[in-house]
């Protein structure tokens, strides 16, 4: 029963996570029509279709058991870091502490 709780938390913060990033790609998509066609449009399409397609893998994998172990989450963290905006950071924060806490039952 308890465990079931948490596999809902994980998952329910996940696609929040994968939904949230939406928020930031609009926000590059703005910066792109301002910029126009310059050397900075490049890194805003970049951008983009770097988040589009982190949106995408999270939202599709969100109810894999994968995600249950909190090494996984962690390695996605990191990765959302190093190359995400940083308030993606916050939903998967809330996942990696419900797996850890599965991982503890």
């Amino acid at each position: 029963m308890e465990q079931e709780k948490f596999r809902k938390k994980i998952t329910f913060w996940l696609r929040f996570s994968g939904w949230f990033c939406l928020l930031p790609a609009s926000m590059w998509l703005f910066v792109y029509r301002m910029v126009g066609a310059k050397d900075l449009a490049i890194i805003c399409l970049l951008e983009i279709a770097t988040i589009v397609i982190f949106a995408v893998f999270v939202l599709t994998t969100a109810e894999s058991e994968m995600w249950h172990k909190p090494e996984k989450i962690l390695i996605l963290m990191v990765f959302s870091f190093l190359f995400m905006p940083f308030i993606i950071l916050i939903p998967l924060y809330f996942a990696y502490s419900a797996s850890r806490k599965l991982e503890k039952l």
